[in-house]
């Protein structure tokens, strides 16, 4: 064997592990369709209830971006109610839901919590998020803060177009290193709310208008490589505000307060250093030490 190709062998099982990586975190065919029949199910109980203008699946699983085990899962669904809910305020808006759900999930635990009413079944959770329409601004809604009783203007739709553009023109990278970064999430203890995780990584690793002149994917390399890359440069980046991208304002980060952030900050940065230390690992050819620490960075759905 030639020196190229000994010092290529380990590079290649890496890439075989993050492939094999990528398929351990998604989410099976008939999960899917549970999560389907189950998300028309709590639409409909809360159109029982009250007035509903529309309602759609939004979070992770619109965006591609949902991990397994289901039972640490959540499925978002945004319900925009008629407009005459709104004047109660946020946190009623908030309980009013929880009490139509709870009228027709007697048995499920049922909670408000943050900006959703969350029910909690037995193989994965459901997060209902009220809203109110802003008719002058077509796609643009306010969700209920139950924290300080405000209101939130966003756009969960919007969130999805953007990070499908994202994702085409990384060529696909971006929404497998998303979840690979939620699987990190998960194991460091969830330093960081996963939407703000998702939009540090679109931050990170979209290449922008160049992909338009030079080609998608432009900068990324292996899932390894963007993934080091990441961890490399979102340090700097939660230490920074960070807009909502639907709007251009808020800060993503906000919640972190108190010593959050730099807890954030350092459990990132122990990721990039393992990180960097795997690919020297792999590199010398020691493809067992290099699996066993991106095991301690990624947790147990990596394969060792």
């Amino acid at each position: 064997m030639s020196v190229h190709a000994a010092k290529m062998e380990p590079m290649n099982s890496v890439t075989a592990a993050f492939e094999k990586f990528r398929g351990n975190l998604g989410i099976t065919g008939l999960q899917a369709s549970l999560v389907a029949a189950r998300q028309d199910r709590v639409r409909a109980a809360v159109a029982r209830g009250l007035t509903v203008r529309q309602s759609f699946l939004t979070g992770s699983y619109r965006r591609g971006t949902l991990i397994g085990p289901m039972q640490e899962a959540d499925v978002d669904i945004v319900v925009e109610l008629d407009g005459g809910y709104r004047r109660r305020g946020p946190r009623a808006v908030l309980d009013l839901v929880k009490d139509t759900l709870r009228e027709q999930y007697q048995t499920s635990q049922i909670s408000r919590n943050g900006q959703a009413v969350t029910i909690r079944f037995s193989d994965f959770t459901v997060d209902v998020v009220p809203a109110f329409g802003v008719w002058w601004d077509s796609g643009v809604l306010d969700i209920c803060n139950s924290g300080d009783g405000s209101w939130i203007r966003t756009s969960p739709q919007k969130h999805i177009e953007i990070s499908s553009k994202v994702n085409k023109r990384a060529d696909g990278l971006v929404v497998p290193a998303v979840k690979m970064l939620k699987a990190w999430n998960r194991t460091a203890g969830r330093p960081l709310r996963s939407f703000h995780l998702e939009v540090l990584a679109w931050k990170v690793l979209d290449p922008g208008w160049r992909a338009y002149w030079f080609g998608a994917g432009l900068g990324l390399g292996s899932d390894p490589e963007n993934l080091a890359r990441f961890f490399a440069e979102a340090p700097g980046r939660v230490r920074r505000k960070l807009p909502d991208p639907a709007r251009d304002e808020g800060d993503l980060g906000a919640y972190l307060t108190g010593r959050a952030r730099e807890d954030a900050v350092s459990r990132l940065s122990t990721a990039a250093s393992r990180c960097q230390r795997a690919g020297r690992l792999a590199a010398d050819g020691d493809m067992a030490g290099a699996l066993a620490v991106y095991r301690k960075v990624f947790g147990d759905a990596f394969p060792g």
